[in-house]
């Protein structure tokens, strides 16, 4: 049985709310980065596959869950730096990163930027838009998004869970309360479109040409960020860049095809 612990951890101007598997603290570390407007618990399907082989850690990002602290800047360089105090303020050693969107690019960020610290880094579907991607976003467009998150998380959390198993009924049941919850706990002030817009064009190029590490980047067929020729473009400039499609998955690829996407991960984690 799966048991996990709680704690927080001064770093960045931050208390860093965190979920740790209790009693693994001697296996290699896994860091859980989360995506924009979700918390560490949505990683506990992840959890639970891989808690007999690492010490797992589940943060919540700035802005997220139960981290306290200033949520006016989402910028990647400083969620970053809450990643690597985090780091720092638990003592880990090499840990392996393993971020989600949002999560993904924070990952890739912290590993160029304290390469030393990181062991290697595993990348589903990161916010890596291409020119066109970019040109497409409209601040009516972050404008209408910003109130649509506005005006579900003033519905009860029943309505919540049950709206994302009706979206994604695939999805495996454990998925679908942390998530809702998540929507309950993020600042709303992150949603506001000068935030979101900074997050959606970021020069994820410079990044990526820094990390040394290796590196897994998943990308899905047909619904993903990541295009096929992002993804070769962004494998050329790493040097130790494994890329890995999951087919009929969409942006939350773990969580639309879970076995095969574990398959990878594990594949990948286990060789590093």
């Amino acid at each position: 049985m799966m048991n996990l612990k709680q704690g927080f951890v001064a770093a960045n101007g931050l208390n860093i709310f965190y979920h740790r598997t209790e009693g693994n603290e001697d296996k290699r570390p896994l860091l859980l980065l989360h995506g924009f407007s979700d918390n560490g618990r949505c990683w506990l399907q992840v959890t639970h596959k891989v808690a007999n082989q690492f010490d797992v850690i589940m943060p919540d990002a700035r802005g997220h869950g139960r981290t306290e602290g200033p949520s006016t800047s989402l910028a990647y360089d400083l969620l970053a730096q809450d990643v690597i105090g985090l780091i720092e303020g638990l003592g880990l050693e090499q840990p392996i990163l393993f971020g989600h969107s949002m999560g993904a690019l924070t990952a890739l960020v912290a590993a160029a930027q304290a390469p030393d610290l990181v062991r290697a880094v595993v990348l589903e579907d990161p916010p890596f838009w291409d020119e066109t991607q970019k040109s497409n976003i409209t601040m009516a467009q972050l404008e209408e998004e910003q109130a649509g998150g506005l005006a579900f998380r003033k519905r009860p959390l029943a309505e919540k869970i049950q709206a994302i198993r009706e979206g994604n009924p695939h999805w495996d049941e454990v998925e679908f309360a942390p998530w809702a919850e998540s929507k309950d706990e993020h600042d709303p002030a992150i949603l506001a479109p000068n935030i979101r817009l900074k997050i959606r064009t970021y020069d994820w190029k410079t990044a990526v040409a820094r990390v040394q590490c290796p590196t897994l980047l998943l990308t899905a067929h047909p619904g993903g960020i990541v295009k096929p020729a992002t993804a070769r473009e962004a494998a050329n400039l790493m040097p130790h860049c494994e890329v890995a499609q999951i087919n009929e998955a969409g942006h939350c690829i773990h969580r639309d095809k879970f076995e095969p996407t574990m398959n990878v991960v594990l594949d990948f984690l286990q060789r590093h």
